[in-house]
């Protein structure tokens, strides 16, 4: 590792890790590539994909620089982030992380930057965990600050993440009770997250602001799917915020076409609070929760053409249906049946594809006319 991070790297040069190797260290670049001749860190030869651990200063890959590719590596057991990204346009994929507070984390000033294909997995440690004192009082100490166990974390701008597997960012929180995400949002803006699997985490996705903003972020096609016992009894698939905590708001914050399943005795589909801004968007998803599918408060947002399965707060729009979803084979299979109500519901997409690549809209109650269906998969029918 110190010969690679002594090597003054520049435009179109490739550093590449040995497959069925592991190193103990971090990785640390600071050059920049160009658009046209990135700097590329990647593998060779067959076997496991080139391991790092115990990274430096908590992370096992580190990218300061701008135009860097990083592709087929894997970080373990860092102390706080797999791979952490802090320059502008770069791209992670084919990688993966496991066992640290963060999985990817495209820190603050990264922007522009694309996260394909990636793995990441238990990504459950606590960066944070203290125990409170005077908790629900004026005297609170350490009561909220409590903070890790994330897939990705995301603190930049405008950044595209797709087609990555994330399970099991789920850990004890003593001001949670239980914490984690598959996608944290924290001063981040208009970044957008589709066509990802989010399996048996704490929540898909939190938002939440500080002293920036955390505005204009897109979700869509994602499935989500909590059904893990104990651990996952609190399962959410988004939390969102208005103006009345100091975590909010969320404005723009947009969520459709997605496929929300959570079993747990208090999981909750989407909950946006504390007024929930008028300019969120609640579209064309299946949400499936006990404690609630939906709840939100507030005026003005948009919540339509959804399929609501379990509780709902507000009378839900006319385009909505609570009927239930009708799944293949839930909670392994949440493609559609030729009977569920999420067929052909949602109109226009903005998407030409589903989930599983099918192309987005089919016809598929074979009405003549196509539209798109509700949920992360389109329903294709044999009749028509």
């Amino acid at each position: 590792m110190a010969k690679v991070n002594a090597t003054v790297l520049g435009p179109g040069d490739t550093v590449s890790f040995r497959k069925g190797d592991t190193w103990t260290g971090g990785v640390v670049t600071g050059q920049s590539g160009t658009a046209t001749a990135p700097i590329t860190l990647n593998a060779y030869g067959s076997g496991n994909a080139p391991t790092i651990t115990g990274g430096k200063s908590g992370n096992c890959i580190r990218i300061n620089g701008n135009y860097t590719t990083v592709d087929g590596l894997r970080g373990v057991a860092c102390g706080y982030a797999g791979i952490s990204i802090t320059g502008d346009r770069n791209t992670v994929r084919n990688s993966s992380a496991a066992n640290n507070a963060v999985g990817i984390k495209a820190g603050y000033g990264s922007d522009f930057g694309k996260y394909t294909g990636n793995v990441l997995t238990d990504n459950n440690v606590m960066n944070v965990l203290t125990v409170g004192t005077n908790c629900g009082t004026a005297q609170a100490v350490n009561c909220s600050d409590d903070s890790g166990a994330s897939g990705v974390l995301i603190n930049g701008n405008d950044n595209e993440f797709s087609g990555n597997t994330i399970t099991g960012s789920n850990a004890f929180s003593y001001d949670f009770n239980r914490d984690g995400a598959a996608v944290e949002v924290y001063n981040g803006n208009r970044n957008n997250i589709h066509h990802n699997v989010a399996v048996d985490n704490n929540n898909f996705s939190e938002l939440g602001k500080s002293t920036g903003t955390t505005d204009g972020n897109i979700y869509r096609y994602n499935l989500v799917r909590s059904t893990c016992g104990a651990n996952c009894s609190e399962s959410k698939g988004l939390v969102a915020r208005g103006t009345g905590t100091s975590f909010g708001p969320t404005t723009g914050t947009v969520f459709e076409f997605n496929t929300v399943y959570l079993t747990g005795a208090r999981s909750q589909g989407i909950v946006c609070h504390a007024g929930c801004p008028a300019s969120t968007v609640i579209r064309g998803n299946i949400l499936v929760g006990v404690k609630n599918s939906l709840w939100i408060n507030g005026t003005g947002w948009t919540e339509r053409q959804n399929v609501l399965n379990g509780p709902v707060n507000v009378v839900p729009n006319s385009t909505s249906t609570t009927a239930p979803a009708r799944f293949v084979n839930a909670p392994t299979d949440l493609r559609l049946t030729g009977t569920s109500p999420a067929i052909d519901r949602a109109g226009a997409s903005p998407s030409g594809f589903d989930l599983a690549g099918l192309a987005v809209p089919q016809d598929g109650d074979c009405n003549g006319t196509a539209a798109a269906d509700s949920g992360a998969y389109e329903f294709d029918s044999p009749n028509c």
